[in-house]
């Protein structure tokens, strides 16, 4: 009964995904990869229960279906850290599903009792076949969760670059995805128990229904990418390695074609948006949306605010919204208001990120500020 309530969850959840509004291409991956786990649940439990006599071209596809986890894991990453858009060459990543089923060609060509015999005696002439699909599932797992936690951590170590507010980013969500697939495939490397590793995959299922639904909402309402409710899921790294992250910086921009000129009139322009029309009270402004105002590209904007400001998006935004709290608190009419009202009104989204920015920057809390003004 586990494992087929896993089915029916997967199931479930694939659906929950697929009927919600304003879908993102992130919900589609995750539903297409629901319900693979879903069918590969199905076709242990037909196996189990002997009802692969029934079915056994689907339950021998079924046991197939691992050789997409990795892939999915690592599609559905990509797209909640990245911009980059859809493409078809992804579609590369399911090339070994289809050359595994390949193999087995002659398999599902065979007659009903042909196939459910060569079930029953354990895949009997196809022995090397089974042998390559099951080390191409090995090898899938572990490549595929390495990319994953490749590019959220190439995300997290990066996102100061592109977003002025951290705190909501959510990387729980996607770092215990990772977790979750490392543990099924250390199980599937380092135990012969079939049914130990489909309980894990079980579980799996139950946590993402409950993890999803209840925290971070994937299920039932549309997020934005990168969103999350937890403030306790990313500690940022302003603070961590300053001069290893510049001398990555300057690295990073040694090929750029902007001149001094360029770059001096780009800074000039930015300074004065900062200045008149105040972009940074936004709570999500991001890199991409404050160069869309200055009409170019993101990357030279990033290349500007490192060379002429000496530090990052992040910090240049929050150093900004602590200048015009410090400004409106500064103002009569602002006694009436509480400290944590004003820095909402600036652009800070929690107290923990405004307390942290404003100690960063006075060397004295908001509190112990105001005693001595």
């Amino acid at each position: 009964m586990l494992f087929l309530s896993g089915v029916f969850l997967a199931f479930f959840l694939a659906f929950l995904l697929i009927t919600k509004r304003n879908k993102s291409i992130a919900d589609f991956i995750l539903a297409a990869w629901l319900i693979a786990i879903g069918l590969n649940l199905a076709g242990h439990y037909m196996l189990l229960t002997d009802q692969y006599v029934l079915y056994p071209s689907f339950v021998f596809f079924g046991f197939s279906l691992p050789l997409v986890y990795g892939p999915f894991l690592y599609l559905y990453i990509k797209r909640q850290t990245s911009s980059e858009q859809f493409s078809w060459k992804h579609l590369l990543h399911f090339v070994p599903l289809l050359i595994c089923n390949l193999m087995f060609l002659s398999f599902y060509a065979a007659p009903f009792e042909e196939r459910v015999e060569i079930f029953k005696h354990h895949g009997r002439e196809f022995e090397t076949e089974m042998f390559l699909k099951l080390y191409s599932i090995y090898i899938s797992g572990v490549i595929y969760v390495v990319l994953s936690f490749s590019a959220l951590y190439r995300f997290r170590k990066n996102m100061v670059q592109q977003f002025s507010n951290t705190e909501k980013i959510n990387f729980n969500w996607l770092l215990y995805l990772i977790i979750w697939i490392a543990l099924i495939w250390g199980l599937v490397l380092f135990t012969e128990q079939v049914n130990i590793i489909y309980g894990a995959v079980t579980i799996f299922i139950l946590w993402l229904g409950y993890f999803g639904i209840k925290q971070v909402q994937v299920f039932n309402q549309p997020v934005p990418v990168f969103a999350g409710n937890t403030e306790e899921a990313s500690l940022v790294f302003e603070n961590k390695n300053d001069e290893e992250s510049m001398i990555s910086v300057e690295k990073k921009y040694q090929k750029s074609t902007l001149s001094e000129e360029n770059i001096d009139d780009i800074h000039s322009r930015l300074m004065q948006l900062l200045s008149e029309d105040k972009p940074f009270i936004n709570p999500n402004l991001t890199l991409n949306e404050l160069a869309a105002k200055l009409d170019i590209h993101p990357n030279y904007l990033s290349q500007v605010i490192n060379s002429k400001e000496e530090k990052n998006f992040y910090e240049l935004i929050n150093e900004k919204r602590i200048e015009e709290f410090l400004n409106r608190i500064s103002l009569p009419e602002s006694k009436q208001y509480t400290l944590l009202s004003i820095a909402f009104e600036c652009g800070f989204n929690s107290k923990t990120s405004f307390n942290r920015n404003f100690k960063k920057y006075t060397g004295v809390t908001p509190s112990e500020y105001q005693k001595t003004s």
